[in-house]
């Protein structure tokens, strides 16, 4: 009987995704190569602690009249519990956390916290159109300095009051000489936000034309992100999951 042949088998597939150095491209590497990916990990963006660790711990001490924290990323759920270890205690009873999707809520629950409300979307969309708050109410974001407007305008429509407050930053990562000629030469590139797409797009030089590469997005915010940028070839996710990622790389090489 011949060896079943998986979908990615034969095609190396890119993680834009930071990554911790120890296992080439975390969970979302582990799928793809499930699926016979060869894995390129390639971080375009890394993740750095707020500026302003004063003005954060301000910010944080006074939550009077704050109905909602939101949290809108697994790194965010991850600087906000390692905020709170470096910071010490902080008022946090009578708020309740929001989590943009499962993956983040799961980050959050096992630094010990209590999520109260998950969207039936991995979206911002989703977060600011199901969350359960009332006119009036505060919600406080807490995010990166790149964060989009998109839940700020669905919660300022429903007239609640948006706030934000910055847990850490995104900045670009830099690749070398052969991280760019190797991330040319891949199936697909996968991209999980709207940073990602634009720092991608930054890589264009006379070795590498990043609009040719076919790219796999996690929702249609990083969709249409990569489209603004001139991308050729976005292939969108089924969810906005890991799994529903891999999905779309899959497709992406069969394009």
């Amino acid at each position: 009987m011949a060896a079943e042949v998986l979908p990615l088998q034969g095609h190396t597939v890119a993680v834009t995704r930071p990554d911790n150095g120890e296992d080439g491209g975390g969970r979302l590497g582990e799928l793809l190569r499930l699926q016979g990916a060869e894995v390129l990990s390639v971080p375009l963006i890394r993740f750095v602690p707020a500026p302003d660790p004063q003005a954060l711990r301000e910010g944080l001490s006074d939550l009077r009249g704050v109905a909602w924290v939101l949290i809108t990323s697994p790194q965010g759920a991850a600087a906000l519990s390692g905020t709170l270890e470096s910071l010490g205690p902080l008022p946090l009873s009578g708020v309740r956390l929001a989590a943009v999707g499962e993956a983040t809520a799961r980050e959050l629950r096992a630094a010990g916290l209590d999520v109260a409300f998950v969207p039936s979307t991995a979206t911002a969309l989703a977060l600011g159109r199901e969350l359960p708050a009332r006119p009036g109410q505060v919600a406080l974001h807490l995010t990166s300095q790149l964060s989009e407007n998109t839940l700020r305008g669905e919660l300022q429509a429903r007239g609640i009051a948006y706030r934000r407050l910055e847990l850490y930053r995104t900045e670009p990562a830099v690749l070398n000489a052969a991280q760019r000629r190797s991330l040319a030469g891949v199936g697909a590139v996968t991209l999980a936000s709207g940073s990602a797409a634009r720092e991608l797009a930054a890589l264009a030089g006379p070795d590498l034309d990043p609009r040719r590469l076919r790219v796999a997005a996690i929702g249609e915010q990083t969709a249409a992100a990569a489209r603004a940028l001139g991308f050729f070839s976005v292939t969108v996710a089924p969810h906005p999951s890991l799994e529903g990622l891999v999905a779309a790389a899959i497709k992406a090489v069969r394009s």
